[in-house]
């Protein structure tokens, strides 16, 4: 029979209870300023860890010292030297070589998600026979969401599965991605403690072991805090770093489910395929609803997912080791679930498709071809994507070819690099192929896109600015306008250095708007939704050809980001 217990989605992680951080340390201290134990040519380093939100010391904090290559080779530690702070935070590591190290910072209960900016650190060099002191590491609290999960009758639940999923961005979209998760103890509770500062999405699934009894058309369903069983219905609930966000509690009540049963087949033969691994996604395709395996009915390989709910679903095979190619055999098809049993559901598996094309160069430019690689970029949600076959990168030739072998059914986008110096890739047809997307069936491909490499990319570069002040360690993002924006690689960025300067080569020509923030969620200036909010707060410059724009920038803080 098939297996339909409750998973968890693909791309879960494990939390960790200490989670480093990692701090370059680059500066130079006077000779005058060296301990009186520390010789001509040896240095040391002395600092305190501390909280991020309270400022206080932090008894008991790990720190570890390893040296980086460099300049001054006599810097490298081959095994990380480590410490614990006293009661009063203080660390200390003497007898060091000159040059250049990072720290490390851990403390239980304790995360660093890039928004404080002492948490990031200085960059510093510590030169011979100094010391390196007053260096501060600060430690984000991480935060807690409790709650307990009952049934119908109000009454605990234990063993089921809760995650805290984290809204991250990929090519332009919101997908959910796990922070942290746990089970429910014999009261119900749960509990996930050291969460990053943010938002989050609690979602719960009740073990097969827990569903209403054999035979029986209703079962407990995956759920989201409040009570929805689609995260785009779900709310999401803001946490601040030490916060905790308790009473967050989850009730489950059975609702009519039915069965999707069908088989796996062979695209190329039309054959039944057997031991094939099958998952059912949900909410389109982003969550994993529950996995399991085929079985045979009369010699015919089939499976049969139960205890489904009314949506939309995505069902994915794979066929693994298959000797014939050597590559799996892959495949998924659409459902849509209603109040009746869903029969005779059939997903075709075959190896992919080749994907080709070819790159000339604009002009009679000398510039060599061979070294860049294109790459692929799924445009599928991240947990339909996770369960795609791995296929190989192309190679571009000297003549400008390329061809991706066995790309697995899907939609995608292309993408190139590293570029020529001074180099942007634009279309060779009235339709734009780097923004056009690339549909991959069973067995074909659309068609192949003809791209130019073209002389005259641009710069932008400037200085953020907070105030008068000039602002280091600001995300520059340059957003390019109009359609442009579907394409991640139509983006640019840069970390602004200790003036507040920052520089972005290799610009195709065009309109732009730059943004400087303190503080993001990675690719979240990729959201309409999220641009919109900041969309005055921009700077809009255009590109020339060949073109050098320089630009002051207004910084947005991470208060106006923030959870």
């Amino acid at each position: 029979m098939t297996d339909s217990s409750p998973k968890f989605t693909a791309m879960k992680r494990t939390p960790l209870a200490a989670i480093s951080i990692l701090i370059f340390l680059i500066f130079a201290v006077p000779a005058s300023s060296q301990s009186g134990g520390v010789s001509a040519d040896k240095c040391a380093m002395e600092g305190t860890v501390v909280d991020a939100v309270s400022g206080q010391p932090l008894r008991a904090a790990q720190v570890r010292l390893r040296g980086l290559p460099g300049a001054n080779p006599g810097a490298i530690v081959s095994q990380a030297l480590t410490t614990v702070t006293d009661a009063s935070g203080k660390f200390a590591f003497a007898g060091l070589a000159a040059g250049r190290y990072f720290l490390l910072a851990s403390h239980d209960g304790y995360v660093n998600d890039g928004v404080n900016p002492g948490s990031r650190g200085d960059l510093l060099t510590v030169g011979p026979g100094a010391c390196a002191t007053d260096v501060v590491l600060r430690l984000l609290p991480g935060g807690v969401v409790a709650g307990h999960v009952t049934n119908e009758s109000a009454k605990p639940l234990r063993g089921v599965a809760v995650q805290a999923m984290r809204s991250e961005y990929s090519h332009g979209r919101r997908e959910l991605r796990d922070a942290g998760h746990t089970a429910t103890n014999e009261a119900g509770e749960y509990r996930i403690a050291g969460l990053p500062a943010g938002r989050y999405y609690i979602r719960a699934q009740v073990p097969g072991s827990l569903a209403p009894k054999a035979g029986s058309d209703r079962a407990y369903v995956p759920q989201f805090y409040p009570a929805a069983t689609a995260h785009a219905h779900a709310v999401a609930l803001p946490l601040h770093a030490g916060g905790e966000l308790a009473g967050i509690d989850l009730n489950f009540v059975p609702v009519h489910t039915v069965r999707i049963r069908g088989r796996v087949v062979d695209a190329r033969t039309s054959l039944p395929v057997k031991e094939a691994e099958i998952t059912l996604l949900s909410d389109e395709g982003e969550t994993t609803f529950a996995e399991g395996k085929d079985f045979s009915v009369g010699g015919q390989a089939s499976f049969e997912f139960a205890g489904v709910p009314a949506g939309s679903y995505v069902v994915v095979a794979q066929e693994a080791g298959d000797t014939l190619h050597g590559k799996t055999m892959w495949g998924r098809t659409s459902v849509e679930v209603g109040d009746k049993d869903l029969d005779h559901v059939e997903i075709a598996v075959g190896p992919g498709a080749d994907v080709s094309g070819h790159i000339r160069v604009e002009s009679k430019a000398s510039v060599e071809l061979k070294g860049i690689m294109g790459m692929l970029e799924s445009q599928e949600p991240s947990a339909l994507a996770s369960l795609m076959p791995d296929f190989d990168n192309a190679s571009v030739q000297s003549d400008g070819s390329f061809i991706f072998r066995e790309v697995p059914e899907g939609n995608y986008r292309i993408n190139f690099s590293p570029l020529p110096s001074g180099f942007y890739l634009k279309s060779g047809s009235s339709e734009d192929a780097l923004q056009a997307t690339i549909s991959v069936g069973r067995g074909h491909a659309s068609a192949a896109p003809e791209l130019i490499l073209s002389a005259g990319a641009g710069q932008v570069d400037g200085t953020v600015m907070n105030g008068d002040q000039a602002f280091p360690s600001a995300l520059v993002v340059l957003v390019p306008d109009g359609r442009r924006r579907d394409q991640p690689s139509n983006y640019r960025q840069s970390v602004a250095g200790t003036q507040g300067r920052f520089v972005m080569r290799n610009v195709a020509p065009g309109d732009y708007t730059i943004f400087a923030w303190e503080h993001v969620e990675r690719g979240a200036y990729m959201d309409p939704d999220f641009l919109g909010e900041y969309e005055d707060r921009g700077k809009a410059v255009h590109v020339e050809e060949g073109g050098h724009v320089s630009a002051q920038i207004d910084l947005i803080p991470a208060s106006e980001t923030g959870p």
